[in-house]
């Protein structure tokens, strides 16, 4: 009889596609994915950084899981609980510390060593933990029959992050930079076409510094491999060769995105027109303080190159506000910053420290009311202007990737657009999996609505 696990993945699509891998190591060994937690033998929890008080989180939603089994069925015994991603990464043998629960911490590097942290605790070990990072670490490929998501596929390119950015933990929980050869994306990219995937996301902290890292070896870009290769020609080879409708690609650093992205962009048509810049601040001084490595104006000049595409290319990007320092004037300047650009979508971020990071050091003079405030404010200029955006949409035709059932309607189906627009609209026929013909005729908090005009 199989064994079970419950997986659970918080934050971004690089997570997303880790569980995707996690999961497939764990069927080589007997497990089969189960959503009710009362059944499994293995609860993984894979865990994200980016929002605040993300170890307690990972303690309190063990003691949830625990209470919820114990209701479902009483004196069964409790499975092994893991923990995965850049919590496990940052807080290691901590998390044993706080939590005799916890049998097993695996970092972000140690997914294809899932299978020897599963034989030590099968041999009786009480606890096993695997945080190694290398710079040499080599990517576990998936092929394209082992994937989890049924419509869109993602492709991690690189991995890792050496920016450095003060207030960051991604280059202390994924480790140094590291790009894939061009090559085994572009068949990867090939073989998810031939299966019939509709979409595919190019993944990477820094997507857009594909290749500047390549001095590895492996399933990794070498010295030779990396002469000559940039994202824009990546992307190009990816256009041209996968066969697939629609691709899209994130994160872009600023530094790193330049005018040849955007040529490539326009030169064709299954590239879709949407783009993540994050800037973080509006401020020079405050974006020196967070080591972003570039000003607001070449920033800005990153937005008006994008903007002179001929295509109708979405924005969306992220901020913090009340970073230490940050003064009335230098939160202005981000406001400012967000009425120019005009972003179709923005996460806003209060500043909290992350362990070992720059920042953590710095005095944080900014009262959690005063981040709250800002908050508040730059969130309802932003709501102010995507209204405004989305509602150029009104009347028009949009392509819907159909990706399920809407969480608000049964009655509804739920998907993105190609400039990664969130839109529901009524069932007319079997369309998951499809691209459809939606035209527009409403406009949500955060996604829009219409009706379906053909398949």
């Amino acid at each position: 009889m199989n064994k079970k696990v419950y997986l659970e993945t918080y934050g971004c699509q690089m997570n997303v596609h880790d569980s995707e891998k996690a999961t497939y190591m764990l069927s080589d060994l007997g497990y089969a994915q189960t959503s009710e937690v009362d059944e499994a033998d293995l609860v993984l929890l894979n865990t994200c950084m980016v929002r605040e008080k993300a170890a307690r989180k990972v303690y309190t939603r063990i003691n949830e899981i625990k209470r919820d089994i114990s209701k479902a069925a009483r004196g069964k015994k409790l499975p092994v609980f893991g923990v995965m991603g850049c919590v496990a990464q940052a807080e290691a043998d901590r998390l044993f510390e706080r939590s005799r629960d916890i049998k097993m911490v695996m970092g972000t590097q140690a997914i294809p060593r899932l299978p020897n942290l599963m034989e030590q605790l099968d041999k009786g070990f009480d606890r096993v933990i695997d945080v190694r990072l290398s710079k040499e670490a080599e990517f576990l490929e998936l092929q394209a029959d082992n994937r989890q998501t049924k419509h869109i596929a993602y492709i991690t390119i690189t991995e890792g992050c050496n920016k450095f950015c003060s207030f960051c933990i991604v280059p202390f929980t994924r480790g140094r930079e590291r790009s894939r050869p061009a090559d085994r994306i572009v068949e990867e990219a090939k073989s998810l076409g031939k299966q019939g995937y509709q979409e595919i996301h190019l993944l990477g902290q820094n997507v857009n510094s594909y290749g500047l890292s390549g001095r590895y070896h492996g399933n990794l870009v070498s010295a030779e491999e990396s002469a000559g290769i940039t994202f824009a020609r990546l992307l190009a080879r990816v256009a041209e060769e996968s066969g697939v409708p629609r691709i899209k690609f994130t994160t872009s650093y600023p530094r790193d995105f330049d005018d040849e992205i955007v040529r490539v962009m326009d030169e064709h048509d299954n590239l879709c027109e949407w783009v993540h810049l994050p800037a973080q601040s509006g401020n020079d001084r405050v974006l020196r303080a967070m080591r972003r490595g570039y000003t607001r104006r070449e920033y800005i000049d990153k937005i008006e190159a994008i903007k002179r595409s001929k295509k109708d290319i979405a924005i969306t990007g992220d901020m913090i506000v009340g970073f230490p320092g940050e003064t009335d004037d230098d939160f202005s300047e981000t406001m400012s910053l967000v009425a120019e650009v005009e972003y179709d979508g923005l996460y806003i971020f209060k500043y909290s420290p992350r362990p070992r990071t720059p920042a953590a050091a710095y005095a944080d003079s900014i009262t959690e009311e005063v981040k709250t405030e800002r908050f508040l404010m730059l969130q309802d200029l932003q709501d102010r202007i995507q209204k405004r955006r989305y509602e150029r949409y009104i009347g028009r035709t949009v392509e819907v990737l159909v990706e399920g059932m809407s969480s608000r309607s049964s009655s509804d189906y739920t998907g993105h657009t190609r400039c990664n627009k969130v839109v529901n609209f009524p069932i007319a026929s079997d369309m998951l999996g499809r691209l459809a013909q939606v035209k527009v005729t409403e406009v949500k908090s955060h996604s829009l609505y219409g009706v379906m005009v053909k398949a």
